[in-house]
């Protein structure tokens, strides 16, 4: 039997680009499983549940999630 520890390949800024540059709910799912690993929850109440909220400016789109508890 072998003690190998088995380490999970990085993906490279080329790779990571391609996977999630034009796919915004990857990109969204991706990011919040690094966060929530388990799954969504409020930092102040707990709550599972949420709102995806679209902001968007002169320059720059982005992506919150607000809770539907707190909201």
């Amino acid at each position: 039997m072998s003690n190998k520890v088995l380490k999970l390949r990085k993906a490279s800024l080329y790779e990571f680009t391609q996977n999630y540059s034009n796919k915004i709910n990857n990109c969204i799912e991706f990011f919040k499983s690094m966060k929530w690993p388990n799954g969504f929850s409020c930092d102040r109440c707990g709550c599972h549940k949420y709102y995806l909220v679209k902001l968007v400016g002169k320059t720059k789109t982005s992506y919150v999630l607000e809770c539907r508890s707190c909201k």
